[in-house]
């Protein structure tokens, strides 16, 4: 009997270190199928894209701005079993679009890079009897908190969600409060000790916790293991937009770039903190600056969402501080046919990967480059695969745009942008598609650069 015992307890003590170690093997990347070993460069990008459940088509874009090849496995994930992974090679100074299904609203991928690191953002294209095009880069890193400023249920037409994704081999549990302009946030027990199933992602309906109400942001804490989080905001009367949420703590300062939209600006700020924080906010046009109307006597309440809106015309940028790191805020346009954009902010950077917001022809393609800073911004942009060249200077404390003949040249392609002097943030503000280019709208975040993999 003794004998017995010690047997099972050394079997069941071999299948927990095995099942560990295969666990633990699926938290980080694993090198392509070929490779032996471990990759000594590489990394992730989770993209919480979402989708419909009829007609979408969702691209993942993927931008090798190096002089080396970078490879790529690439897979996707929704209420089922993920997909089988497909790896591809992304040749240097090229870039290109990954079809992956987005057929639920819970969809979502990752591209793990290999040797070389690539920037990753995801476009998506509403159908079904749904519109509008939405547009955004992925998240670099998984946590256990996370921010989520954009979301709204002010009307019957707004069906917001927030898309959560686990896409490790250990389940997660995740809990959501719902700030809002109410006076005490909102917990739920459909959104509390939520499991997430490994290899998973979910999508959850704001309107069917919080109706009616025009700021519902999101904050989420992970109590068991790590899952990365985005918005997808469908207005059955007006497009589909998209935005990654922030990671741990916000930015006390950040940027967000904007042009093309239809002359307003919804600056989307929350507060997580148990006491009132102050925030201050500027226009940064071509010509002048002045401050956000309304954001200066805001002062956001504990616990609590705030939209503020602002009419904005041209290019605009928007420059965002507060005097703690508990409050994220986003920006959110409408197009001219009412479609609609989001993005978060950033901070300024030498080198970033603009990824295309349009989502086919006709187009009007648009880049929004912000500098907040005193110092102008000698910019030189590269398009990937023909390596063609046109240079820019953002003058200080000034919004500008990316010369229109060099982006209309080809709509399509990923810019590299690095300045000599100075820093900027830029964004992808384009129209496409109908009978003329104007049916869509998308805002997407540029990509800043590791400082490891800066342009040579």
């Amino acid at each position: 009997m003794r004998r017995t015992q010690a047997l099972t307890a050394l079997l069941l003590a071999a299948v927990l270190l095995g099942g560990a170690a295969y666990a633990d093997r699926e938290l980080g990347p694993q090198p392509p199928s070929e490779v032996t070993g471990t990759s000594a460069a590489s990394g992730v990008w989770y993209c919480p894209h979402g989708g419909g459940e009829t007609g979408w088509e969702v691209f993942l874009q993927i931008a090798n701005p190096g002089e080396t090849p970078a490879r790529v496995r690439v897979r996707s994930f929704g209420p089922r079993r993920p997909d089988a992974a497909e790896e591809m090679t992304v040749e240097p100074r090229s870039s290109i679009r990954v079809p992956v299904p987005g057929d639920a609203r819970s969809r979502a991928s990752t591209v793990e890079w290999f040797d070389r690191w690539v920037a990753v953002g995801w476009l998506a294209h509403a159908g079904g009897g749904e519109g509008g095009v939405a547009a955004e880069p992925c998240a670099d890193a998984a946590g256990t908190r996370w921010l989520l400023p954009d979301g709204t249920s002010e009307t019957e037409d707004n069906d917001d969600y927030v898309v959560v994704m686990n896409p490790f081999a250990r389940p997660a549990v995740v809990s959501m409060t719902l700030l809002s302009e109410r006076d005490e946030p909102v917990r739920h027990g459909r959104l509390t000790n939520v499991e997430i199933r490994p290899f998973r992602s979910r999508a959850f309906s704001l309107a069917e916790v919080v109706l009616g109400e025009r700021t519902v942001a999101t904050m989420i804490e992970v109590s068991v293991g790590r899952v990365v989080a985005g918005t997808l905001g469908v207005d059955t009367g007006g497009g589909i937009r998209s935005s990654i949420g922030y990671l741990d703590a916000p930015p006390q300062e950040a940027t967000f770039p904007g042009a093309a939209d239809a002359g307003r600006t919804d600056l989307v700020v929350m507060n997580v903190a148990d006491d009132r924080i102050g925030v201050l906010a500027e226009l940064l046009e071509r010509g002048s600056q002045a401050p956000f109307p309304g954001v200066e006597d805001l002062v956001p309440p504990a616990s609590s969402g705030r939209t503020v809106p602002a009419p904005t015309e041209g290019a605009t940028s928007v420059t965002f501080s507060a005097e703690a790191p508990a409050v994220a805020a986003a920006r959110r346009t409408l197009g001219r046919v009412s479609d609609q954009g989001s993005t978060g902010g950033a901070a300024p950077a030498s080198a970033w990967v603009i990824l295309p917001a349009v989502a086919g022809s006709p187009s009007h393609p648009a880049v929004a480059l912000a500098n907040p800073g005193l110092e102008p911004a000698e910019v030189t942009f590269t398009r990937l695969g023909t390596g063609e060249e046109t240079t820019l200077t953002i003058p200080p404390r000034r919004t500008s745009t990316m010369p229109k003949e060099f982006l209309e040249a080809d709509p399509e392609a990923v810019v590299v942008a690095v300045a000599a002097t100075g820093t900027f943030v830029p964004a992808s503000t384009s129209y496409s598609l109908g009978r003329e280019g104007f049916a869509t709208y998308a805002v997407a975040l540029g990509i800043p650069i590791p400082e490891r993999w800066m342009p040579g």
